[in-house]
């Protein structure tokens, strides 16, 4: 299985920096990126979808606290999580300059609780195996050379009866040509009317930004690799939209049509699905935990196989077995194991706990 390397990582934290510098700080370094005004619009919508989607969660008696949130950038959606649903949690992102302008958006959207913010690696998550109730993710595991580490590891830190969802990944679209190229995230592109986003879609190669830092957007995970990279999990369902079109929408196991899924295999779009975890002896030992606070773990430890709890205190949090300190900086807790730590962070892990190695 492929993971995402160190230099994909770096990618992604350069980019998310520059842009959250120029829709918070004023800087421009994108023509065809949302500005301050655009992009709290963006979030707004997204912030009302994930209520209504977590709401009918809640009233279908899935538990959602406590929660984990991966890819979490701004950490909108767990801001609704932690206000409108009740529910406490974490958001997770790779990116620290994101997960510190939760903080703004708070304000922005006249918000009174956060959520626990979590700068870590997707890959090696500071959470103990079978903990978590819930855990979910949106427009997140593209952004890896495949899904299956990913999914491993979500799958790990879910407690037995836990759930998994994910919304609007892209999937493979085999009707495909390269007549033109568009920017993705202009605002002129992102106005286009239906007709024209198909036309787009099907004809056009989308320019993206962070594509030219190193940032991974996959968007050519064939639907049959979705169906082996969520094999793991014991119960499952996947919905296929061609065009983002809830109309055409299609099973991708054991769909009721195969016309709309032979035109959802060709045409491309998004995928969402739910996933659970057994209640039995194949799900691993462990049970949920009933705060979030007590399901976090020293990433140095995990890495060598071992699971041991950390203690916190105002600057951060301690491993009691090897003694690493993960400090909190901005409001955010960095959870890296400490080669990744320096690899990724060199200035905070220097000036923070390079006297402590």
């Amino acid at each position: 299985m492929e993971k995402q390397d160190v230099n994909s990582q770096r990618g992604e934290i350069e980019f998310r920096r520059r842009l959250s510098q120029q829709q918070l700080g004023g800087e421009k370094f994108f023509d065809d990126e949302l500005d301050k005004v655009a992009a709290e619009s963006v979030l707004k919508g997204r912030m009302e979808t994930t209520q209504t989607n977590m709401t009918r969660l809640r009233e279908s008696g899935i538990p959602l606290s406590p929660y984990l949130e991966i890819g979490a950038e701004r950490g909108q959606r767990s801001l609704v999580m932690e206000n409108e649903i009740g529910a406490r949690g974490a958001a997770a992102d790779i990116s620290f300059d994101m997960l510190r302008s939760c903080e703004y958006y708070k304000e922005a959207f006249g918000k009174s609780r956060m959520p626990l913010r979590l700068c870590c690696d997707a890959n090696n998550l500071p959470i103990r195996s079978n903990s978590l109730p819930y855990v979910f993710c949106y427009e997140t595991l593209h952004h890896f050379p495949e899904p299956t580490p990913i999914l491993a590891e979500i799958y790990r830190v879910m407690s037995p009866g836990g759930y998994f969802s994910f919304e609007e990944e892209p999937y493979r679209r085999v009707l495909r040509g390269n007549l033109y190229q568009v920017k993705a995230h202009s605002e002129q592109v992102r106005k286009r009317n239906f007709l024209r986003k198909a036309l787009d879609r099907l004809f056009a190669t989308h320019e993206m930004n962070e594509v030219k830092f190193g940032v991974i957007e996959n968007h050519d995970i064939s639907t049959s690799e979705w169906k082996r990279s969520l094999a793991i999990f014991d119960g499952k369902e996947a919905w296929l939209r061609p065009l983002n079109r809830e109309s055409l929408r299609s099973a991708l196991f054991k769909p009721a049509s195969r016309m709309k899924y032979f035109v959802a295999y060709l045409m491309g779009g998004t995928i969402s699905g739910m996933c659970r975890k057994e209640q039995n002896g194949k799900a691993g030992s462990g049970s949920a935990v009933s705060a979030i606070e007590d399901a976090m773990i020293c990433p140095g430890c995990r890495l060598a196989g071992a699971e041991h709890s950390l203690a916190q205190d105002s600057s951060g949090f301690t491993c009691a077995a090897c003694s690493k300190h993960y400090p909190i900086v901005g409001g955010v807790a960095f959870l890296f194991e400490y080669g990744k730590f320096e690899e990724l962070y060199p200035d905070v892990f220097s000036s923070v706990l390079k006297e402590q190695r």
